[in-house]
């Protein structure tokens, strides 16, 4: 079955063009975990089409970039149809984003992007950083996409909040923080949620600082009011593994927490972040009343850990 919204998405083991480089590169898609990815579909190389919507996502490249997206290109032409492709016409000159070759049409297969006669619809989706799909569109050949109405999407999923139709950055959203919590908490409603809201310690960090640290002790859980933050863990070389990026009412701090370790990974501030924090103590006793059934901590503790990341 091709994939549909709210689902994981399967990996794969891809070979793609980028330009410069002296050979085709083989990557999985999981590769990206952590990151947004933005894929899109074009039906074929040496079309008439397909050139404007590679330059007109190339153009926007850098945007993508600065919104925490991996933009990856897809055609089930070979990785020598690319670089012939690419390489000659002056319209895909500043393409700098990987063009995957699907000549085994089992990436187009598995998106539902796959013709009859082995080209692919043009198919957009977008992944969010858990690795699950929150956006598809798919047209009939005879018509480019908007570039920038997939930026938008993209943008508008990056808030973390419930955006009305035609919303642009900046608009207001419709979700407030007690939303937001409520998406931790589902079972609190009413009075009892809006009383967690004005509970909650608001704290606020520049771009750069650190909001916790590998080692530190597990005392609060957050959620994201405001910005983006990154998460990183050292590995035993010593070197910087980036394990996710997260914005507007996304949450972190749970896993230690619940398994009653220290962090295992650091969290820092991308831009100007603003957090809800609520104490070890306070995210117990708030868990405990939103699971409604007769269980104590440790028990929902169990079963929330089960299905981290």
């Amino acid at each position: 079955m091709a994939l549909r919204i709210g689902q994981p998405v399967s990996d794969h083991s891809v070979q793609a063009y980028v330009r410069g480089e002296p050979a085709p590169i083989v990557f999985e898609l999981s590769t990206h975990r952590g990151s947004w990815v933005v894929l899109f579909f074009y039906p074929g190389d040496f079309t008439l089409i397909c050139p404007t919507e590679l330059a007109a996502f190339a153009k926007r490249h850098d945007d993508f970039i600065r919104e925490g997206a991996v933009l990856l290109a897809a055609s089930t032409n070979s990785c020598f149809s690319h670089k012939a492709w690419f390489e000659i016409d002056p319209r895909l000159a500043e393409v700098r984003y990987p063009v995957i070759a699907d000549s085994l049409r089992e990436l187009s297969h598995s998106f539902g992007v796959l013709l009859e006669d082995g080209a692919a619809h043009r198919g957009t989706f977008i992944i969010d950083p858990d690795g699950v799909l929150v956006h598809m569109s798919i047209t009939a050949n005879d018509v480019g996409r908007s570039v920038d109405e997939v930026l938008r999407v993209l943008r508008a999923f990056r808030t973390g909040a419930l955006c009305p139709a035609d919303w642009a950055p900046g608009d207001p959203t419709l979700t407030s923080k007690d939303d937001w919590l409520a998406k931790v908490f589902p079972d609190l409603i009413g009075p009892e949620l809006d009383s967690l809201e004005e509970s909650a310690e608001r704290v606020s960090f520049a771009p750069g600082e650190t909001i916790v640290a590998e080692g530190d002790p597990a005392d609060r859980f957050f959620v994201i009011a405001q910005g983006e933050v990154a998460i990183s863990r050292r590995s035993p070389e010593g070197d910087e593994i980036k394990l996710a990026a997260l914005g507007r009412g996304q949450f972190f701090g749970e896993v230690g927490i619940l398994a009653e370790t220290r962090r295992t990974a650091t969290v820092r501030a991308v831009d100007d972040v603003e957090l809800l924090a609520l104490s070890w103590q306070k995210f117990q006793d708030t868990l405990e009343r939103s699971d409604r059934a007769d269980r104590d901590f440790s028990e929902i503790a169990k079963d929330r850990i089960a299905f981290a990341p």
